[in-house]
């Protein structure tokens, strides 16, 4: 596989624009799902609007325009060829597994935080009960995150295996490659 440090810093900006824009999402839903939103005065609503219209203005421009922002990171390397065995099927198992791993990392320092605004809950509250329930919900969210980052990472290669069957499922050079005798041995 041949590639240049520009193309991989395209697909890492591309990769944090989704960041991005599901971030906002996740913090507006997050927001309105808590009825804090509706409870706020119309300035904060504007502004909790504002940025989360800039959060997906930016994420849809670094998406589309990722080039500028590669060529000011990339500087005179840009165009230097990296070459590398691993195949396409290996690089997205490859990019699976460390995606689970962000998930897992993510959802344990979630955890750890809570843990510090549960001792903060609880000397405010008064009592650890009423601080551990409001707590329950972020609890769930962030176990659910890091036990999907753990089956993510455990089951990356047999995911790229069925993402590359699903994507050339119809194609022919999927018929020919499965025709080859070498194929067949593994």
């Amino acid at each position: 596989m041949r590639t240049s440090l520009y193309s991989i810093l395209c697909i890492v900006i591309r990769l944090g624009a989704v960041m991005l824009a599901l971030g906002s999402i996740e913090r507006m839903g997050y927001m309105i799902g808590q009825g804090g939103y509706s409870s706020c005065p119309a300035e904060q609503q504007w502004l909790a609007r504002g940025f989360f219209a800039f959060g997906m203005l930016t994420s849809f421009l670094l998406w589309l325009y990722p080039g500028p922002l590669a060529r000011l990171a990339s500087a005179r390397s840009a165009q230097q060829v990296f070459e590398s065995p691993v195949s396409a099927a290996d690089m997205q198992w490859i990019a699976l597994s460390v995606l689970g791993m962000y998930w897992i990392m993510t959802g344990i320092l979630d955890l750890s935080e809570l843990g510090y605004r549960y001792v903060w809950m609880s000397e405010l509250l008064g009592t650890g009960e009423a601080a551990m329930r409001s707590l329950h919900g972020q609890i769930a969210y962030d176990a659910l995150e890091v036990i999907t980052g753990i089956a993510l990472t455990l089951g990356a290669r047999g995911l790229a295996k069925l993402l590359q069957k699903m994507r050339y499922a119809g194609s022919s050079g999927m018929a020919a490659r499965k025709a080859s005798p070498s194929e067949d041995s593994d």
